[in-house]
């Protein structure tokens, strides 16, 4: 069958036979299926290098998405990581700050119960924006510090009152309170009160004496530091012993009408290194 050929004579343009070509007589009864069968071979291989084509570029597509992804995957994480420190320092910073309000909670109760006004009351009426400030937990570290340190001062210095009855006879010369002629040096202040309120310490230190003594009758004498001493006399009663460490605001005794004394009433003393002082001084501030 493929051996029976057919001729084609090629024609010039004046009709004169040029050239003849002999085709398999085959190809030419089934010249449509061979060139339908050649178009679906020929668009077959262009859709192969186009599919070839498409899949090679979604590949590097592919690739770059996967490393930007990885790039995102790992700024986040990086992100998470600051930001997991910087609530790290926040938490630090806030420790600090809370423990310098508990120093000055701590010497605002202190000082109200010495019937002081407080070291570093409210504020009120006060605004404006907050600035920053480097190396804030060791600026909280140094206020802390330092704010321990003036607890620690405050503790022994004599400050406030040690009863808040009012003041009947203050420091200086004055009369006589049982002839009411001639003067006499009145070495503290007397505070009126009832027999059996309580007497408070105005200042952290040791007693020195606790009982009966002459003149002041019952007293409690209690050494501070830096040469400081405080008297607390014509008590009913004392409630300290000699060589016991008081706090400043405790308890020590009872006001009485022991010694020399005209009613119930607290005599109080302040003295520093032995020179007599006027304790109103020490009262308000």
């Amino acid at each position: 069958m493929i051996k029976q050929k057919t001729s084609i004579v090629i024609l010039d343009s004046n009709g004169d036979s040029n050239q003849k070509i002999q085709i398999p007589t085959i190809i030419l009864k089934n010249w449509k299926t061979i060139l339908c069968i050649g178009i679906f071979f020929i668009c077959f291989i262009c859709s192969m290098v186009a599919f070839i084509a498409s899949k090679t570029t979604s590949d590097h597509y592919e690739q770059v998405l996967n490393k930007k992804m990885e790039a995102l995957q790992k700024a986040k994480q990086s992100l998470a990581n600051e930001e997991a420190s910087n609530q790290l320092n926040l938490v630090q910073v806030q420790k600090s700050f809370n423990s310098i309000d508990s120093a000055l909670n701590q010497i605002n109760a202190k000082m109200r119960k010495r019937g002081l006004k407080e070291v570093a009351p409210q504020l009120k009426n006060a605004g404006g924006p907050v600035e920053t400030e480097e190396n804030l937990d060791e600026l909280g570290k140094y206020y802390e510090s330092k704010l321990k340190s003036l607890d620690k001062k405050l503790e022994g210095i004599p400050l406030g009152k040690p009863h808040q009855g009012k003041i009947t006879s203050r420091f200086g010369y004055r009369r006589n309170p049982f002839t009411n002629r001639g003067l006499e040096m009145h070495s503290g202040i007397d505070i009126k009160g009832n027999v059996g309120e309580l007497i408070k310490a105005t200042a952290a230190g040791k007693v020195l004496h606790a009982g009966y003594k002459g003149q002041y009758g019952k007293v409690v004498i209690i050494q501070h530091s830096n040469g400081w001493e405080t008297r607390y006399a014509h008590l009913s009663r004392t409630n300290v012993k000699v060589g016991q460490h008081i706090e400043a605001g405790q308890v020590i005794g009872n006001l009485g009408n022991t010694g020399r004394s005209t009613g119930p009433h607290l005599h109080y003393e302040l003295l520093s290194y032995g020179k007599k002082l006027n304790p109103e001084k020490t009262m308000l501030f």
